[in-house]
């Protein structure tokens, strides 16, 4: 996947270098749009091995942006789910995990193909992993009374890149489509024998989506 974006993205900057168009006029040109986005997000597979299920899921988000000419910037809120399994004595005792992302994008225009603009993105913001229930009762390997768990939610900054494209449509309307890898850290823990080690380890995701986007001005 990550080399598919290296060669799309190294194509679109071949055709922008030898294609001609409107350049100096939308460079003047200023911008705003607002979308609706839905889309699936592939979590790390080291994920896993904290029972996780990584698998893809449908998802949502809303991102809002403004630029002048090949140039833009603003917000995008991304929302994910997934499942994780609490007690390993318990099949059936796993949490729902919701992660909501708010970040910065900036994106950068590399060329027009076909009638869509092809843009180069990065990303930065917060991520907020949140569990439902966020109480949980665990049974001890050896038997004994159930432990009582909180499960308190976890913010980790979140900062990623990727290549979208978007072509208008009738009116004010455009859609888009784009594919970012984006990089994590959590702090961990897992049992070593009779020992319990903790580290900070980085994680990623690969997340598509599709955009429905009012434009206003000419991108």
């Amino acid at each position: 996947m990550a080399a598919g974006i290296g060669a799309l993205v190294l194509a679109a900057a071949g055709a922008a270098w030898g294609q001609s168009d409107d350049a100096p006029a939308r460079s003047a040109t200023r911008w705003f749009s607002v979308g609706v986005m839905s889309g699936s997000t592939r979590l790390d597979d080291g994920l896993a091995d904290f029972q996780w299920d990584v698998r893809p899921r449908m998802d949502w988000g809303a991102q809002a942006l403004a630029g002048r000419g090949r140039f833009a910037a603003g917000l995008r809120l991304w929302r994910t789910q997934t499942t994780q399994q609490i007690d390993p004595s318990d099949p059936a005792a796993a949490a729902r995990v919701h992660g909501t992302s708010s970040e910065l994008v900036g994106r950068a225009r590399l060329a027009g193909v076909a009638g869509c603009d092809v843009m180069a993105i990065g990303s930065t913001g917060l991520l907020r992993l949140g569990y439902d229930p966020d109480r949980v009762s665990i049974t001890p390997p050896g038997g004994g009374a159930p432990v009582a768990v909180d499960l308190a939610p976890i913010n980790a900054w979140i900062g990623g890149a990727g290549i979208a494209v978007r072509r208008p449509l009738l009116g004010p309307w455009a859609a888009g489509a784009e594919l970012d890898h984006r990089f994590f850290a959590l702090d961990t823990a897992h049992r070593n024998g009779s020992v319990i080690e903790y580290e900070r380890r980085t994680f990623g995701d690969w997340s598509a989506r599709l955009e429905l986007a009012w434009v206003h001005g000419r991108p």
